[in-house]
């Protein structure tokens, strides 16, 4: 693109005297050489002074021809030039033993009645602005804040582009750093722009020396001995040689742990990893914190005499570990030990409630002969109820439940509907065969985990496999193993040993040890087991994590796969039990622990009725956005729910806020806070079923950090500007040459130009050097004593 206009011309505005005017120069021209060279020989001062008489004829000549002066120019006040000025805090910037800032480098620029400001508005129409998280139109740039928590650099200039629209625009002139917080792919991947940029730049900016945080992320996991990971990007500048500490903090401030780096060089750079166990369940808050390591103190707020700044020294994350609480439904044909040591490990995890139905006794069929009178209550439950209509028949099994907390539990039956059984999130069944459960009750457990997405959990016993004839069955093809052959063929009076595989030891949830060494003896001291199950084989794309060996072969143990939304497990051995009783000492039962990872995995990712999910700002002040998912009891979209927030901000403020219904997906409601201050965010959140019905919700949170993200570069991108410039035809102008810039705009290519036609025929300063050539030549004739 040409930006400079073309340059002037001259053009006659008599051009019919042109013949004449030649032919009067050339005589007068040859008459003044004759006159010099015909009484004597043409020397040097004879030579000038009959040029001087030649130049003043030509001049003269010239001026028969009217000439004139052509010139192209901006038309006053037609065109618009835009000063665009960064408002964000990071124009602030300066480091420790610097007297002036970046602000106060410009100040004396922005005055509106400075020099070169005046200038442009004699030739331009001047709008200014200034931008930070939006762009607006203000009359006096120099009494700016300076305060604002973003720089949307991208988003300024496209609403620039959007407003001026078809508009005469000469340039935009921007007094910026460059360090935008929004989507630069905007401005890098723009092709032409409607107008040139200038950026203005501060070429003596002193080295800043900073460190900062970014990127920091969580990961957890609901298994024991699998720590919280906190991960965080660590970058200095300017500071080789020093070292650099990182410390973890809670909630309340204290130090939890802390690392400490050298630098070896200006641009040092460091993934932070730390693994920290946390006190409780639920949600909480930790802070990431670097200083350098001289200047480290206990206290999250303090300041450094080195730093450019700090508020790219903290990075906070809200950690979620909970989620529950998680409802597991237990089912057992008969008795048993292992319901005892399953019940007695999850009632350690208070995230976890475990609902026992027991079969008491199997259904007794009932004979009569000729009897008068006759009892159809079960024996065994005759003088314990008083509603025959209640307890259990002859031909009837005979239940028990435990631990029911739900409401509206049912007296010892199996759920017969969705209603009821989608309440839980897994269920596990331990010796019972298929036909205690109608066709109808299988399709429900086959529905609950391919639809519903819950966890199914099948243990080892003689009713439970081929044993329990769950061969063809809609449970058998839930099962990530195969049914197949016959139990009768194979031995099952040898011992079984029970060894993790090489795909179950990496497995989280399968680990009891930190180390792999005392992982491996730990399989090793597992006693023999008794009694196991016989299958075939895997199902494909089934996981066999476990093998149990028997003196003559090696067989699946533990078995998972995926199915539907859910997943099935299967576990072939029926006196897992006895691995507590050989245990080394009473404080350490590692079958407990492993019961509840087993159960964490079986509910972990399983859908609830009520889900939150929190979408963090693209842009450093954008709105997080909450993003929340009901279902009813039968795990269909729920709408027309009422749902409320209650958010405490970090200052301690409460705001009150509502989730309006997604018009796009059903059952989906979505709500949006904008975060302005930095630290942790609690929400407390209200949902109300159409009916009234109240659903269980839990607290959240989330972190902003909108000043960090501002900060999160100091020095000022001058690469970005150069691109900036380049690809809309601009320039890049030192602060020093703002002067020399403004002088030279209207001679720049705009939208808007007139031409001016000057006469030079009479302007004062022809006549005068026509004057003058021919009073130089009379001054030398008679200095001389020519004739």
């Amino acid at each position: 693109m040409d930006s400079i206009l073309p340059s002037s011309s001259i053009v006659l505005g008599a051009r019919d005297w042109l013949l004449a005017s030649i032919v009067l120069a050339v005589v007068v021209m040859a008459l003044a050489m004759w006159s010099y060279s015909v009484r004597s020989q043409l020397s040097g001062l004879r030579f000038v002074a009959m040029l001087l008489k030649s130049l003043a004829v030509i001049c003269l000549a010239f001026c028969l021809l009217e000439p004139m002066q052509r010139s192209e120019r901006p038309r006053a006040g037609a065109n618009l030039m835009a000063l665009v000025v960064d408002n964000s805090q990071s124009m602030t910037m300066r480091s420790p033993g610097q007297s002036r800032s970046r602000v106060d480098r410009l100040l004396g620029k922005l005055d509106t009645k400075s020099g070169w400001q005046s200038r442009l508005a004699q030739d331009f129409e001047m709008r200014r602005y200034a931008f930070d998280d939006r762009i607006r139109a203000v009359d006096d740039l120099e009494t700016l804040g300076f305060d604002g928590q973003t720089s949307s650099l991208a988003a300024a200039l496209e609403t620039l582009q959007t407003r001026f629209g078809a508009r005469p625009v000469a340039g935009a002139i921007l007094f910026t750093d460059g360090l935008a917080t929004d989507d630069l792919k905007i401005l890098q991947t723009q092709g032409d722009y409607p107008f040139p940029i200038y950026p203005v730049v501060d070429g003596g900016e002193a080295t800043l020396k900073d460190i900062s945080l970014s990127s920091a992320s969580f990961a957890v996991s609901s298994f024991e001995l699998a720590p919280v990971t906190v991960e965080t990007r660590l970058r200095a500048q300017g500071l080789a040689g020093e070292d650099i500490r990182v410390r973890l903090f809670d909630a309340e401030g204290n130090s939890l742990q802390d690392q400490e780096f050298a630098c070896d060089s200006d641009t040092f750079e460091e993934k932070v990893r730390f693994q920290y166990q946390p006190a409780a369940a639920g949600l909480q808050f930790v802070t990431v914190r670097a200083t350098l390591s001289r200047e480290d103190r206990v206290d999250i707020t303090s300041t450094s005499r080195v730093e450019a700044t700090m508020a790219n020294n903290l990075q906070r994350l809200a950690i979620d570990r909970g989620g529950g609480p998680f409802h597991i439904l237990y089912v057992a044909g008969r008795a048993n030990w292992e319901f005892k040591f399953i019940r007695r490990a999850l009632e350690e995890d208070l995230e976890v409630d475990l609902v026992g139905l027991i079969r008491i006794a199997p259904k007794e069929p009932k004979f009569s002969f000729r009897d008068t009178k006759v009892d159809s209550t079960n024996p065994l439950m005759a003088g314990f109820s008083d509603d025959a209509e209640t307890a259990e028949q002859y031909d009837e099994p005979v239940l028990k439940m435990f631990g029911a907390k739900l409401d509206d539990e049912l007296d010892a039956k199996f759920p017969t509907t969705a209603e009821q059984l989608f309440r839980y999130d897994a269920i596990i069944l331990d010796d019972v065969e298929a036909a205690f459960f109608t066709q109808q009750q299988q399709l429900l457990i086959r529905e609950f985990v391919a639809m519903r997405g819950g966890g199914l959990m099948m243990l080892g016993g003689q009713e439970s496999f081929l044993g329990g004839g769950y061969r063809d069955t809609p449970l058998g093809d839930v099962l990530p193993v195969y049914l197949r052959g016959s139990e009768d063929a194979v031995d099952k009076s040898q011992v079984a040993r029970y060894r993790l595989s090489r795909e179950g030891a990496l497995e989280p949830w399968l680990r009891l040890r930190a180390e792999q060494s005392a992982e491996s003896l730990r399989i090793q001291e597992m006693p023999d087991f008794l009694s196991w199950n016989v299958v075939t084989d895997s199902k494909p794309g089934a996981a066999v994590l476990a093998e149990i060996t028997t003196a003559s072969d090696k067989r699946p143990g533990l078995v998972t796969q995926r199915f539907g939304k859910g997943r099935s497990l299967a576990l072939m051995v029926g006196d897992f039990w006895r691995w507590s009783m050989r245990r080394a000492t009473p404080e350490t039962d590692d079958l407990a622990q492993s019961w509840r990872q087993i159960a964490r995995w079986l509910t972990n990712d399983v859908p609830r009725r009520f889900e939150v999910d929190i979408t963090p700002p693209v842009a450093a002040l954008g709105p997080h956005q909450i993003t929340l998912t009901l279902r009813d009891e039968s795990f269909k979209p729920l709408d027309n729910a009422t749902i409320s927030l209650n958010i405490v901000e970090p200052d301690g403020k409460h705001v009150a806020a509502a989730a309006a219904p997604d018009p796009q997906r059903l059952g989906v409601y979505v709500a949006e806070y904008w975060s302005q201050q930095d630290g942790g965010y609690m929400c407390d959140i209200s949902a109300v079923t159409p009916d009234g019905q109240m659903l269980e919700t839990r607290p959240i949170g989330w972190t902003a950090a909108p000043s960090a993200r501002e900060f999160s570069r100091v020095e000022t991108d001058t690469k970005l500007l150069e691109q900036l410039a380049k690809q809309s035809g601009g320039e890049v102008v030192a602060l020093s040459d703002l002067e020399s810039f403004a002088a030279s705009l209207p001679t720049r290519k705009v939208p808007i130009t007139e031409v001016r036609i000057e006469p030079l025929w009479h302007r004062p300063w022809l006549v005068l050097f026509a004057i003058g050539c021919l009073c130089a030549e009379w001054f030398l004739r008679r200095w001389k004593g020519l004739p």
